[in-house]
């Protein structure tokens, strides 16, 4: 895909950020309900309550940012899509008006074929009239 990547494999990997985002949402709730069944009453209780809480936000912001990555990523792929057809675009644009321009050309060259004759042979001097009559023709 050149220099911008493959706008398939980058949504490839936003699929997979997306499912580990999932992953870890749910590992993060699964710790929260773990910690929802401790019944006891202490100050390690009280602590390891905090520090549950603590780590389930945590948790719960690695996602969010996984998730962000991959949002990020299918703007990116997207942006690519575009890019791309914007290249092929431009690069089928150029290619019709060259293959006109080589059709003119030939159409051309067939008129100053008939007005100037045949042309002369590699390195013939005759060379010098042809470039003269195609000046006042205008064509050089």
């Amino acid at each position: 895909m050149g220099m911008y990547g493959d706008p398939d494999a980058l949504d490839a990997l936003a699929a997979e950020l997306t499912q580990r985002a999932r992953e870890v949402r749910a590992a993060g709730e699964e710790h929260r309900r773990e910690g929802d069944r401790a019944h006891w009453v202490s100050e390690a209780a009280s602590a390891y309550r905090r520090q549950l809480a603590q780590d389930c936000a945590a948790v719960d912001a690695a996602a969010d940012e996984m998730e962000q990555a991959a949002d990020e990523l299918r703007r990116h792929a997207d942006e690519v899509r575009d890019r791309l057809a914007a290249i092929a675009r431009a690069e089928q644009a150029v290619r019709s008006w060259l293959a006109d321009q080589a059709a003119r050309g030939g159409e051309l060259l067939d008129d100053v074929g008939d007005v100037l004759g045949a042309l002369p042979e590699a390195g013939a001097d005759a060379w010098r009239s042809v470039s003269g009559q195609l000046s006042r023709l205008g064509l050089w």
